[in-house]
């Protein structure tokens, strides 16, 4: 039977703790954060259903709620293990009206642009602000990171 050092086991053990967390694969990481990201997802597709949702024919169009994208690359495109949770550059500027408020009036209820700015604004909601912060939201976004995190250790050491 071969004998270890106390040296070579400790080694042994931060060997083992480093392969599943800061040298774990990109591909691992992105499977982690997807999960994350799925969840996010669908609970900002519901505040949106919920706070801003209008029953009307959109045509080519879709609604806010139904243009969420998931994407399992950084913002930029670039596959380095992070997931982004938002919009395209089309409904992310609505988003941002929503969110942010105007100052002054961008379209008229049937959407044409005001001649003469300052009648209406947009009065702020700050969903996604209140989305991100909810601590209900990022427990099952964590819980549901734990859960792949899981299966890529169970997976990784049977």
């Amino acid at each position: 039977m071969e004998e270890f050092t106390l040296e070579q086991i400790l080694n042994k053990i931060v060997d083992d703790a480093e392969a599943i967390t800061t040298k774990m694969s990109v591909e691992d990481k992105a499977k982690i954060t997807k999960a994350g990201a799925n969840v996010f997802a669908k609970e900002l597709e519901q505040v949106v259903r919920d706070k801003h949702y209008r029953h009307r024919e959109t045509g080519d169009d879709p609604h806010l709620a139904d243009s969420i994208i998931v994407q399992n690359k950084n913002i930029d495109g670039i596959k380095n293990g992070s997931s982004v949770v938002g919009w395209d550059y089309s409904k992310s500027r609505v988003g941002h009206l929503i969110e942010n408020g105007t100052k002054f009036p961008m379209y008229t209820k049937a959407g044409h642009k005001y001649k003469h700015g300052g009648q209406v604004a947009v009065h702020a909601d700050h969903f996604l602000r209140d989305l991100r912060n909810n601590a209900t939201v990022q427990d099952k976004v964590l819980k549901a990171e734990a859960t792949a995190y899981k299966k890529i250790i169970d997976k990784r050491y049977k």
